[in-house]
């Protein structure tokens, strides 16, 4: 009952089994493809041989599926090979049976899916890092827990984040946790070279004991630069192999920012506490109202300009001048405070200067008494914060958008997401999600390098800002995937139109610095609120599955998500995937990759 020849092409090996569900044949392409030991499975039932993914009840509910005679799909198991690494399969079968009708067993085919396993590991890792500096009170906090999640992911003994100083090579331990090896010093500053480059570095030492000691580590980015590296060691580590390589200046990208950030929180903070002691000590200028609160004098310190706030302030209110800041809500509670005579600290507002520019003030005031206890006006203080209120638009832009892009990023698109469909919800209306990811990006970089990757990319997002609504919401979620939200929508026809412009517009042919010509398609998975989820999660879940069934389907398409809670309809299904563009255009083979 050998499997056809058909399924040899659409699989890495075949397999057989008889009545009692042992092993009679599997092909060398088992042995060829994962290294695993055919021996090891004939006359053997599947589960005979261990899989560390399944439990006693997984394999139950398989046996019982295949005592049943019923067909199964992709069904996934981790075997360990001969040589201590994981593999991952993916096997699917059918029952066989002779003329009479009577079981003779089963015949199927497996692939083998370690490299999609590992991708979608190092992908989780990602988002564990990005979560732990994303949520961190404090710097040692993100760095322990982002350099264990990566100890832990990687099976590596000792995670450390080390400075680095413009100059000086290796400079001060960050943070982490690590055991002192000479040999690890010499080897960080041999290869100072390339972890400043950007590149990742490894090395393998004999031990003190029995086996050897490892290294490996790359630098922390930020804007291009290396501002720290992260050392990672132990014993009995395996070299990282090429997905990890590829995954590390992402990784490394999210180190870059969050240590850009706090570094800039505390600047802010030095910054602030410096600026309150000389406030003590004496202030930009004073002020003083009447009991209508109309402004009645503003005397200015000796190394503060008058022209710095305006004398036009002069005889009106603060809130009949106008301002930049507050909002009228912001100016209503402060009349508030005002009118029940109050004391107050630290209010900000901003307003327009006569030269063009904006600048901000902080003031603080007590309300003024007449012997008689009659309020006859306020007296205070003020300060000019413009460069304490711009440190702190920098640290939101670094926290909240990609540095790349000027996007929004993975941390802003959550909450921002839930407020829109909190709005779609209240108005009863609809909203699409997006998911898009980028098809042959990574063969870019590989052909032209990293700067004409970080270009391609910021080229993309100016792309995508022409092709939708200045109210649309665009975020890049990292590497080559972006999320879109389209609110306010009527109707499906409606998103259909606006993701098929999105395909084409991509699809369009990117000049590069070099004078190269590239084109690279998108994959594009489209979710509906309410119709597909009911909340932010589940609507960005279904625009992924959706986004891989488009993928899977040949690519250059989009995918709209089933109603019926499964993305992975068959390809054929009309109703699932739309391909709006004739010829398809995923990476960048020669006929699309021209130099001017």
């Amino acid at each position: 009952m050998r499997v056809p020849a058909l399924t040899t092409l659409l699989s890495d090996w075949v397999w057989e089994q008889d009545e009692q569900l042992r092993f009679t044949f599997v092909s060398e392409g088992l042995a060829k493809k994962t290294g695993l030991d055919v021996s090891v499975y004939l006359g053997r039932a599947r589960w005979d041989a261990p899989a560390p993914n399944l439990s006693d009840a997984d394999w139950a509910r398989h046996r019982a599926q295949l005592e049943r005679h019923e067909p199964f799909r992709e069904l996934e198991l981790q075997r360990i090979a001969p040589s201590g690494r994981p593999v991952w399969l993916s096997v699917s079968g059918e029952p066989v049976f002779d003329a009479e009708g009577r079981f003779k067993g089963y015949r199927g085919a497996g692939r083998d899916i370690t490299a999609q396993k590992r991708v979608e590991e190092l992908l989780r890792l990602e988002h564990a890092v990005a979560r732990s500096l994303a949520h961190a009170a404090s710097l040692s906090e993100g760095l322990q827990a982002a350099l264990r999640s990566i100890c832990d992911g990687e099976g590596w003994d000792y995670g450390r984040c080390l400075r680095v100083e413009e100059g000086a090579g290796l400079s001060r331990f960050q943070d982490g946790w690590f055991s002192r090896e000479p040999a690890v010093e010499q080897f960080l500053r041999g290869a100072r070279v390339l972890w400043q480059e950007g590149k990742p570095v490894w090395s393998s030492t004999p031990a003190a004991g029995a086996g050897s000691f490892a290294t490996f580590a790359f630098p922390a980015l930020a804007q291009g630069k290396a501002i720290a590296l992260l050392v990672f060691s132990g014993h009995g580590a395996r070299e990282p192999d090429k997905s990890l390589l590829e995954a590390a200046p992402a990784i490394g990208s999210l180190f870059g920012q969050f240590l850009s950030r706090m570094e800039a929180e505390g600047s802010l903070r030095e910054s602030e506490a410096r600026f309150r002691s000389l406030t003590h000590m004496s202030s930009d200028f004073f002020w003083e109202s009447d009991a209508e609160h109309r402004l009645t004098s503003i005397v200015h310190g000796p190394n503060y300009a008058a022209a710095q706030v305006g004398r036009d302030m002069i005889g009106q209110t603060p809130w009949g001048i106008a301002t930049v800041s507050p909002d009228a809500a912001g100016w209503a509670a402060h009349k508030a405070v005002l009118n029940g005579h109050l004391s107050f600290r630290d209010f900000e507002f901003a307003r327009i200067m006569p030269d063009g520019g904006t600048r901000h003030f902080a003031v603080g005031g007590q309300p003024h008494f007449d012997a008689e206890g009659k309020f006859i006006g306020y007296r205070g203080v003020g300060r000019d914060v413009t460069e304490i209120a711009h440190a702190r638009e920098r640290i939101a832009s670094l926290a909240y958008s990609d540095a790349l892009t000027g996007l929004a990023n993975r941390i802003s698109l959550g909450p921002a997401l839930e407020q829109a469909i909190e709005r779609t919800r209240r108005h009863n209306g609809k909203l699409a999600g997006v998911f898009i990811d980028l098809d042959g990006f990574k063969e870019l970089n590989d052909q032209h390098g990293h700067a004409a990757g970080d270009a391609f990319l910021i080229e993309v997002g100016r792309r995508l800002r022409r092709s939708l609504r200045a109210s649309d919401l665009i975020a890049r979620l990292g590497g080559d995937e972006f999320f879109v939200v389209l609110e306010e929508v009527r109707d499906t026809a409606t998103v259909e139109r606006v993701v098929g412009k999105l395909v084409k517009e991509l699809l369009r042919s990117y000049e590069l610095a070099n004078g190269a010509r590239v084109r690279v398609s998108a994959s594009l998975g489209v979710s509906l609120f309410p119709a597909d989820a009911g909340d932010a999660a589940t609507l960005m879940d279904h625009a992924d599955k959706a986004m891989y069934t488009a993928k899977k389907a040949g690519k250059n398409a989009y995918c709209l998500f089933s109603g019926n809670g499964n993305s992975h309809k068959p390809p054929a299904d009309p109703g699932n995937v739309k391909i709006p563009i004739g010829p398809q255009s995923t990476g960048i083979p020669p006929s699309t990759a021209t130099r001017q």
